[in-house]
């Protein structure tokens, strides 16, 4: 469960990361 866990989170952070990245970029 702990794997688990910490790969989820790790996949939510980079997610939004690239939410953001991919946001910014649209803003230019």
């Amino acid at each position: 469960q702990s794997i688990a866990s910490s790969t989820a989170w790790t996949l939510i952070a980079s997610i939004r990361m690239l939410t953001r990245r991919t946001a910014r970029h649209c803003h230019g």
